[in-house]
């Protein structure tokens, strides 16, 4: 006989792979996505890139528990790494409630940045606001960018499939922001899209009059015309960027006319 004894992080990951549902790895089964900064505090941390995220009290356990290491360049300072494998057990229980909210996004959006960043991560209290005296440096690794990357991909992906262009809505809206500020978050947006379309052109050909690409568009392009007026000017730069992206995907394949039509002018 004998005991096994966890460590409280290694407790809080076997907890969580024994007691979630087995979701599909990342990029397979996405969450949906509902809401973007709502509140005052929310909208002041879920900042693009700023190197700063919030996290729910057992997001931050999982990325601040696992592998301290000191920080050689300043001794008072300890570095947690995390890797692929902690990152999908991020990603399962950000899940777990079947939806992302604006901190979560902002999350995932600031630890898939392809780039070697040390993140300032901020615990949420019991009142749902941010703890500042929790604030604690967190690397991200290569293995854990990659991970959280085809999760927003995914992410997005499953908004672009949404009956009916309902995620519509929500993927303008994010095309809206200052692309400055947002050009990788619009990058992931366009790629979502040019996912999908890739798959409509696929079952697209001369029998069938292209219908499958054809009708997809006609119906990103009616939903365009129910967003407010002010965002009518994004959401048709966003569907001409991703069909775009989709021609140069398959060497300037599809006729001009299924979409060219979208082009802002110059």
């Amino acid at each position: 006989m004998f005991r096994l004894t966890l460590t409280s992080g290694a407790a809080l990951a076997a907890s969580l792979f024994f007691c979630q549902p087995l979701l599909a790895q990342t990029g397979v089964t996405t969450a949906k996505v509902e809401g973007l900064p709502a509140t005052e505090w929310e909208a002041a941390y879920a900042k693009p890139l700023d190197d700063a995220a919030v996290a729910s009290p057992e997001i931050f356990r999982l990325l601040t528990e696992w592998a301290p290491v000191k920080d050689p360049k300043n001794p008072g300072l300890y570095r947690k790494y995390v890797g692929e494998d902690e990152a999908k057990l991020v990603i399962r229980h950000l899940r777990r409630d079947g939806k992302l909210d604006a901190g979560e996004i902002d999350l995932l959006e600031e630890f898939a940045f392809p780039k070697d960043r040390v993140i300032q991560l901020t615990r949420l209290g019991a009142d749902g606001k941010p703890d500042k005296a929790s604030r604690t440096a967190v690397t991200t690794p290569p293995g854990m960018m990659q991970s959280f990357a085809r999760e927003l991909v995914a992410m997005w992906q499953s908004e672009w499939e949404k009956p009916d262009a309902a995620g519509w809505p929500t993927l303008a809206g994010i095309y809206a922001r200052d692309p400055k500020q947002a050009e990788l978050l619009h990058k992931r947006v366009r790629a979502a899209g040019q996912a999908m379309l890739a798959a409509k052109w696929q079952a697209s050909n001369a029998g069938n009059r292209w219908a499958p690409f054809r009708d997809t568009i006609r119906l990103y392009s009616d939903a365009t015309l129910k967003l407010p007026q002010p965002q009518w000017p994004r959401g048709k730069q966003l569907l001409y960027d991703a069909a775009a992206d989709t021609d140069r995907h398959y060497g300037a394949a599809i006729q001009d006319f299924l979409y060219n039509w979208l082009k802002p002018a110059p």
